[in-house]
This record gives C-alpha cells, structure tokens and sequence, in this order.
C-alpha cells in the first residue's frame, strides 16, 4: 500500500502554529521522520492559513529535508500553481489532492493536471455535495474517469477517494465506503485512496477506529491511505495485513521490520 504522510496538514492546530510561525526546523523534522517511517509521499497543506503564500514556503522547507515527492493538498487551483511553481525536479512525480467534478475546482485544476501528467486524487463530489448512496457517488467517479481519459490522461495516475463520512453522522458510513471501494475496483480498475481520520470523527477510541478502519479498506483492495507513518501501531497493522494479503513476498517488509524493532503487538 502507497503511504501518504499526513503530519503536514494545517487542519492541525499545532502544525498550524509551526506554519504561522515559518519554523522550518519543525517542518523539517516532521518531514524527515515522516519519510523514515516509510511515507511515500508527504502531504502539505496549508488551506487554514495563508494558503497560497504558506502552500509556497512549506513545499520550498520540505524539499530543502527530503527528496520524498510531495502530495499537494488544496482545493485552490492558484495555491497548486505556487506550489508547482517552487518545485524542484521532475513535476510529474508528485501528487495532486484533488479534482472533483465541482465546477471551479474541476476547471482549475485539471488543465494542471494535465500539463504536468502526474498523479490525481479525484474526489466524489460535484456542486450538489457528497452523494448519499453508493450509485451517485460511482456516477461522479465515471464522470471524472471519463473527462480524464478523453483528455488522454494516464489512468494508471488517478486515485478515487470516494470519500468516507464519520460513523458518528450515520452507523452506515464505512460500510457506504466499503461498497464503493469494491465497486470502483470492479467496474473502473482504478486505485483508491482515503484518509483514516473522518470515519472516528466524534468518537471515542479514534486511533483504535481508524487501524480496523484501515484493515477493512485494505481487503477491499484499497491501494492508498494518507495517514500518519509516525503512528507505531497502525504502521505494524499496515505492515501485517500486506503480510497475510499475499502483498509481501516471502515476507520480506514483515521480517524486516520485526529486526528494526518496528512492529508493535
């Protein structure tokens, strides 16, 4: 499964703080740990400060700490444009989060999408909101699929997020999310992607929540999760799951993290 750090987020109060107060050296440190823990890539957001000016300063204080790729977190298509604008090395290695079929965002950030051909979270949401069934939120995910494809788009580089709502609104939700996880899977042979964070919203027991949470994606075959690589436990569950999934031959990433003394019972 493809890691996505997620310490980088100024939804964050403290990191938040760490932006306001341009500490590179925190950022930097979070960054680093990050990648060590095994992320793939690391998210940066910046949406609850000054999103365009911060989104610019992070990208450049990360990329002085790591050459991990960066997930690009932001609905402003101007705020991806700085940060595609400080970015060094080959643009196409990083991740765009997101597109979805609302009009500004779509318009915004698809011509970005495509001039750079890199990876894209697409969302399934358009102006009327997040559906409510599992039907409507399929048809967002043909239609983005469809616009993407026309525009000769490598497939292979999207990501649906079909985007889980908290257990604490409706009981149903991880299930409603379970059912497009499979269907998605089968119908459009793409990859999936979620964060872990919504399902426990209001709940007691969140990191607990969020490790089965995680578990149960998995076997839905979900490829990606942003999540955070510096949590021991979720990172031994990620780790055990691809073990008994058959994703880990003869259990090398298992066997080598129980000699680093990374797995946690």
């Amino acid at each position: 499964m493809l890691i996505i750090g997620e310490k980088l987020n100024s939804a964050i109060p403290a990191i938040r703080q760490i932006i306001n107060d341009k500490d590179k050296a925190a950022v930097q440190e979070l960054a680093r740990r990050q990648a060590a823990a095994g992320a793939a890539y690391l998210d940066v957001n910046t949406a609850h400060c000054n999103e365009e000016a911060d989104m610019e300063w992070l990208v450049q204080a990360v990329q002085e700490a790591t050459e991990v790729p960066l997930c690009i977190d932001s609905t402003s298509p101007a705020a991806v444009k700085k940060a595609l604008a400080v970015l060094k090395g080959d643009k196409s290695a990083i991740i765009i989060n997101s597109i979805s079929m609302e009009k500004s965002r779509l318009e915004g950030i698809l011509p970005l999408v495509l001039e750079h051909g890199c990876p894209v979270i697409g969302l399934t949401v358009d102006d009327n909101g997040i559906p409510k069934t599992v039907a409507d939120r399929l048809k967002i995910a043909e239609k983005l699929i469809e616009i993407l494809s026309r525009h000769g788009y490598d497939l292979e580089k999207l990501y649906i997020d079909p985007l889980v709502l908290p257990l604490a609104v409706n009981h149903t939700n991880a299930l409603m999310f379970f059912q497009c996880l499979t269907e998605i899977k089968r119908q459009f042979k793409v990859k999936t992607v979620s964060g872990l964070s919504n399902i426990s919203f209001n709940m007691p027991k969140r990191r607990l929540i969020n490790r089965y949470f995680l578990a149960i994606c998995m076997a839905h075959g979900m490829d990606a999760a942003i999540l955070d690589p510096l949590d021991a436990k979720i990172m031994t569950l990620l780790t055990t799951v691809d073990l008994l999934m058959g994703n880990d031959p003869f259990g090398k990433r298992f066997l080598k993290a129980y000699r680093a003394g990374a797995l946690e019972d």
